[in-house]
């Protein structure tokens, strides 16, 4: 087995680099390498189609300009088509060694996949998953046909689905409030709080209620919200929900206090 780091990403909704992302004063990628070198030695690195950045692990770069998130897999089996990938994305800082140890645990060579269903829809993470050489025939016929969606890729293999560790194992690192959250953790530790959460129209509907009192150790608004929509299974994410704290509007990066009342409101209707 091998492992592909996905770092080659535009990080459009982060605004930067998300490897480099510090928590602990550990960036991303070194914290991915940490817990995936006890499991191969053999690392490379995602990187895109004209990166020439020296590094200190090999890199496979993008065969193509745009590639989309297959690119990495697509050149890892161009690389070794006969080896067995792990493939991660480098801004999962909630994933753990045993999870990725499941994941070679319960891996069957005679399928196609090893994977874990995301907790908020149940759909496989095609960017955290173990795929055998016989994913390689089947990408290429794909990306022949320009058919680059990476979960529908994993969606249509011979897999075994696993449940991760977590509910929110598979958070990506995708905007700066999420990385507030967990530097906020990382600082002050996990402090178990009990909130009141107010929701409003659609939210309202899709939870089935107007409020609920619950207990949490979310840090900040994006850290509980995070929660509430794995919770709910939320069809509508952070940008387009406006929060409040005790009847005052707040950023998503407020800290969390006991007892606060917090409102959730998406867009209404005329404004």
């Amino acid at each position: 087995m091998k492992a592909l780091i996905l770092t080659g990403g535009k990080s459009s909704r982060m605004g930067s680099d998300k490897a480099s992302l510090k928590i602990g004063g550990l960036t991303q990628l070194d914290r991915i390498l940490s817990i995936i070198q006890p499991l191969t030695p053999e690392i490379y690195l995602s990187v895109a189609q004209h990166d020439r950045e020296a590094r200190d692990h090999p890199t496979l770069p993008d065969l193509e300009e745009n590639p989309g998130p297959l690119g990495g897999l697509q050149a890892a089996f161009a690389h070794d088509p006969d080896c067995h990938w792990l493939i991660i994305a480098c801004d999962l800082p909630l994933i753990q060694q045993s999870d990725l140890q499941r994941l070679l645990d319960h891996h069957d060579s005679s399928k196609d996949a090893t994977c874990f269903l995301n907790p908020l829809d149940q759909h496989p993470e095609p960017l955290c998953a173990l795929y055998s050489p016989s994913a390689s025939p089947k990408l290429h016929s794909l990306i022949e046909k320009n058919q680059r969606c990476a979960r529908r890729f994993l969606a249509s293999l011979q897999r075994t689905d696993l449940t991760p560790s977590h509910s929110n194992s598979l958070l990506n690192l995708n905007r700066p409030e999420h990385l507030a959250e967990l530097q906020h953790l990382h600082q002050h530790g996990t402090v178990e709080k009990e909130i009141t959460v107010e929701y409003f129209a659609k939210l309202s509907q899709e939870a089935a209620t107007d409020s609920e009192i619950l207990r949490t150790s979310a840090a900040t608004l994006a850290g509980l919200w995070e929660e509430l929509r794995l919770k709910h299974h939320f069809s509508l994410d952070l940008p387009h929900i406006k929060p409040a704290i005790d009847n005052e509007f707040a950023d998503w990066t407020s800290p969390l206090s006991n007892l606060q009342t917090i409102a959730f409101m998406p867009p209404f209707a005329g404004g």
